[in-house]
């Protein structure tokens, strides 16, 4: 008996610890939405602990402008949640730290490489059994790099053929 009550001791906690980590996801995902966009520049969301939302600012000042209107703050979050998800708002300076919020909205930091055509691109077009799909894949990639430049433009242009 002891052993099955600190098993559902145990899983309460996960589905709680759960909780609590979805709703600061949404916190962070609509963070501007929910407490506009004047507060969103000055304020961001850092973390979470059990019931309190933790929050950072760059400038003391505002940090301690935004100390007052921690009920205002914690009731928008609140509301926007649809329930009392958090309990406290506790401040804290961001000194270097990425604030959650900012993780979402950064532009991926890779691009795609330029296409080049494969030196020897084509030979193996009569070898390859046409109607297998080794040998469609290959005749596709083909004439992906035959249509030159303007792809998109070539790729219509055979459809329409082929329809009309």
């Amino acid at each position: 008996m002891l052993r099955r009550l600190s098993e559902s001791v145990e899983r309460f906690m996960a589905a709680q610890e759960a909780s609590a980590r979805r709703n600061f996801v949404e916190v962070c995902r609509r963070w501007a939405d929910i407490v506009g966009p004047e507060t969103a520049e000055l304020l961001r969301p850092l973390g979470h602990k059990r019931r309190d939302l933790y929050l950072g600012a760059d400038d003391p000042v505002a940090l301690q402008e935004m100390l007052f209107a921690a009920p205002e703050i914690l009731s928008l979050v609140n509301g926007a949640l649809g329930h009392e998800a958090f309990d406290k708002v506790r401040f804290d300076l961001l000194g270097g730290r990425v604030p959650l919020d900012a993780l979402r909205a950064s532009p991926p930091r890779f691009s795609t490489p330029a296409e080049k055509r494969p030196e020897r691109l084509g030979g193996l077009l009569g070898e390859l059994d046409p109607n297998s799909p080794v040998g469609r894949c290959y005749a596709k990639y083909v004439a992906y790099f035959e249509a030159g430049p303007n792809r998109l433009g070539a790729r219509r242009r055979v459809r329409h053929k082929k329809a009309g």
